[in-house]
């Protein structure tokens, strides 16, 4: 027998929504259910409003917990239509993320992060950084589950629609326990999409093997040089070391600052603070 979707839409919702409230009433916190449509979208004032509820909601600590609301939807066919704003989670997620200016957007799946091909083919690479120019043709997508609506392939759209409105996203596994405790402490998980990604990494990415390879090389390149030669080249990094001092110290205070959150002994946090003029004695 054949169910209605809305009817059953309108029948779990209030399901999940329990679910929702048991969970998160354990560990002391209150959520909220807001729902929406691509109509809801249409509306010109429907940003500010969005956007003065969900910050009202956490300034009372209440976790607002977002959904379309498929039992009224004007939507024609409910798993499908390109006319729409919107057309599954993923894509809600990134279109809220970006009415809301959003730090960051994590997109759970049940794989590790977008891999180069089918994450059971063992050819198949995990991308950590998406650069649209360098993967966007490259990928290919497995099949998405009966019960999704989009999958993986739904999931890179949205993401990089998020990113190019300013959002950063990161796609991991919504299996490990700690994938979001991760991703906020800046650990290398997931894939990572940002709209400056082709400034950072336009190279092939390199295992740890070539990487070796590499230095080894270099330092038998190095050696062949004369000694005039090679003082030029420290000269020339030590000129460029003290010229971004600022910046390295910046990058250092928030190297320090994450140290310190994550618990290390206090004598390590000192050993790796850099303090004003350290830089310019790396190579004297």
């Amino acid at each position: 027998m054949d169910f209605d979707g809305k009817a059953c839409a309108a029948v779990g919702q209030s399901g999940l929504m329990a679910i929702y409230d048991t969970l998160f009433s354990q560990l002391d916190v209150t959520s909220s259910q807001l729902l929406v449509t691509d109509r809801d979208f249409r509306d010109p004032s429907f940003g500010d409003q969005l956007r003065e509820t969900v910050f009202a909601l956490l300034d009372l600590k209440v976790v607002p917990l977002f959904n379309e609301n498929d039992a009224i939807s004007t939507r024609r066919q409910l798993y499908e239509d390109p006319s729409g704003i919107f057309w599954d989670n993923d894509s809600l997620a990134a279109l809220l993320a970006a009415e809301l200016n959003a730090d960051l957007l994590i997109m759970l799946s049940d794989v590790e992060g977008l891999y180069s091909g089918p994450p059971s083919d063992p050819q198949s690479k995990i991308i950590h950084t998406y650069i649209n120019e360098k993967h966007g043709r490259l990928i290919s997508f497995g099949e998405k589950s009966h019960v999704g609506r989009g999958g993986m392939q739904a999931k890179v759209a949205a993401a990089a629609n998020a990113a190019s409105k300013g959002v950063p996203v990161v796609i991991a596994s919504g299996f490990a326990t700690d994938t979001i405790v991760k991703i906020m402490k800046g650990q290398k998980i997931g894939t990572l999409f940002h709209n400056a990604a082709n400034l950072w990494d336009c190279s092939k990415e390199a295992t740890a093997r070539e990487m070796a390879v590499a230095a080894r090389d270099c330092s038998r390149r190095l050696q062949k040089l004369s000694s005039e030669d090679r003082k030029k080249i420290l000269l020339d990094i030590a000129d460029a070391l003290e010229a971004n001092e600022d910046l390295i110290r910046s990058e250092n205070e928030a190297d320090v600052e994450a140290a310190q959150d994550a618990g290390y002994a206090k004598s390590l946090v000192a050993r790796m603070t850099l303090k004003p003029g350290k830089v310019a004695l790396v190579f004297f």
